[in-house]
Order: C-alpha cells, then sequence, then structure tokens
C-alpha cells in the first residue's frame, strides 16, 4: 500500500551542536547521527527510544555511518575517522584520506567515495574498521547503497544512473540510464528498488527515476523551497524543507508532476533550527537539525489500497 503522510513528528533526543548526517543500521535496528561544533554522536533505536549520545574528539564532521554496536565511521571534510568501543569510551583513530562522501552501511559495510576515483569498503573487524580499496570505471560523482543493490551516478558525456548488484560499483549494471539536463550540480543520490532520487542539498532541484524490471525513465523536478536532505520510501518521495516541513509526494503526485509536483501532503517538524539530514528506520522518519534535535514521526500508509 502507497504512503499518505508523516504523522506530527516528536523529539526523540538532542545533540549540541548541529546534525549534519545519519544513517541506518537495519540489521541492529539503530539510526545514528552525527553533529558538528561540537562534534557528538547519537544512536537511537528505530521505535525512538532508547537513545545514547557521546562526544567525540574532532574539529567537525559532514558524515556518519554506523558498522555494528561498537564501531562507526564518521568523515570529516575530507577524512574519515574510525570510532571504536562505542558502546563504552569511544575513541576516535584516523582510516581514510581525501574522501568525498560515506554512505551505508548495506549490512555492515559502508563506502567511502575518495576524489581519485578510487572508492573503500568499509566493514567492522575484530579491533578496528577493516578497509577494502578498488578503482571504479569512470568519473563517480555519488554512490548510495539499499539492501542488495548499489547506485552510482557516472560523470562523462552527459552522465549516467547505473544500478548494480551487491554492496559496491564492481559488477557490471544490471540497468542505466542517462541523466537529463538540468542534473549536472546535483551531487547525492538516494537509491531504491522502485524510486531513485538526485539531489542537492539546499537546491530546489530533484531527478528522479523511476524503475520497472530493468526499464528506467527520469524525470526533473524544480521543488517551491529549497529542500535540506530526502528519503526515497518505495515508490513515494519525502522531502525535508528549509522552512521545516516534511513534505511526501506518492507516485500518483510524480506521474502527474510536470516539473512540479502537487504535495500528497505536508507535516510541520516543530523542531529547533533548520533540519539538515534525515533518514528511514522501517516505517519511522528520523529528521536531524541545526539546532541539535533528532525528531521522529511515522510514515503512514494508505488504507485499503494493494
Amino acid at each position: 500500500m502507497p504512503f499518505k503522510t508523516v504523522s506530527q513528528p516528536r523529539r526523540v533526543a538532542s545533540l549540541e551542536g548541529s546534525i549534519q548526517g545519519a544513517s541506518f543500521h537495519k540489521k541492529l535496528g539503530t539510526v545514528a547521527m552525527v553533529s558538528t561544533n561540537p562534534v557528538q554522536v547519537v544512536t537511537v533505536a528505530h521505535t525512538g527510544s532508547p537513545a545514547k549520545n557521546f562526544s567525540v574528539q574532532l574539529e567537525e564532521a559532514r558524515d556518519i555511518a554506523l558498522l555494528s554496536r561498537d564501531m562507526a565511521v564518521v568523515r570529516t571534510d575530507t577524512d574519515v575517522w574510525q570510532l571504536l568501543d562505542i558502546q563504552h569510551k569511544a575513541r576516535v583513530d584516523p582510516l581514510t584520506r581525501d574522501s568525498r562522501m560515506i554512505v551505508g552501511p548495506q549490512g555492515d559495510a559502508a563506502l567511502a567515495l575518495k576524489w581519485d576515483n578510487s572508492c573503500e569498503q568499509l566493514t567492522p573487524g575484530k579491533n578496528e574498521v577493516a578497509s577494502r580499496t578498488f578503482q571504479l570505471r569512470g568519473d563517480h560523482r555519488a554512490v548510495d547503497l539499499s539492501d542488495n543493490e548499489c547506485y552510482a551516478v557516472v560523470d562523462g558525456g552527459g552522465g549516467e544512473f547505473r544500478i548494480h548488484p551487491g554492496g559496491t560499483p564492481e559488477q557490471g549494471s544490471l540497468t542505466k540510464i542517462a541523466l537529463p539536463e538540468g542534473s549536472k550540480e546535483l551531487d547525492r543520490i538516494r537509491g531504491g528498488r522502485f524510486l531513485s532520487a538526485l539531489y542537492q542539498r539546499n537546491n530546489t532541484a530533484v531527478c528522479l527515476f523511476r524503475r520497472a524490471g530493468n526499464r528506467m525513465d527520469s524525470k526533473m523536478f524544480y521543488l517551491d523551497v529549497p529542500m535540506t536532505d530526502l528519503v526515497v520510501c518505495e515508490t513515494s518521495l519525502l522531502v525535508v524543507t528549509k522552512d521545516g516541513r516534511a513534505v511526501l509526494y506518492d507516485a500518483q503526485a510524480i506521474d502527474r508532476g510536470e516539473g512540479r509536483m502537487d504535495p500528497t501532503s505536508e507535516t510541520p517538524l516543530g523542531c529547533r533550527g533548520e533540519p539538515t539530514c534525515a533518514v528511514v528506520a522501517h516505517s519511522n522518519l528520523f529528521v536531524g537539525t541545526s539546532g541539535g534535535d533528532v525528531v521522529m514521526g511515522n510514515i503512514i500508509r494508505k488504507q485499503g489500497i494493494g
């Protein structure tokens, strides 16, 4: 059944700094978020509790991926650091450099996309995070992971969006499609089985890729207010906007839209500061804010529709 709205969110945790990144570890059922100035990490069960936070001795933070109960990785401007023994007294050690983003995890593995067009797969080892480096085919702009696929945006010519089997873009693509005009500046991808979205934080443009089997089509849309992050939920798109709303577009809204889309529903987040990042954990939307709040709302399905 498709989704119809997001319930009124409630605050489930708070940090002192501005939250910058989020990830969800499906097997653990845990969301992790990281703030900057100061750098702190919070882990929250997908139900909204319990929550635990701790400080990290770094000057700044941009992204996070939770790898296990005891290990996570955090990206600063271009460096990736491993957080170890986070259930007790977390310590931080350098891991890799010159990274443009970290995404995941898929299972226990995350990816670090590097500026030299290599990639590192990061997995929890016995006492530290293990790293495996591999080269990429084509100049990769962005990557993302789902349960059993990897999504990649590759430049060159007009650019392509590719879907690969497994947890890396090493194997040949299952399907691919040329990027449409207007998507050149968009630098983040959120991938899904039915719907994927290419976007940029604080921009109004979003490129949607809809998939049926191994066939895809693409559509460019422009929102009325800049988005700060977005997520995909099956065939629906959920956008968090700079003015503090969670805006849902279902498959019908996407089908009808031409350049602009009419929202299926809009929910005020009611949080401190602007929303900065979002992640879906099972049927819940988690949003981090510049004021340090972590809020959670339930993504509600339509009833009586197959």
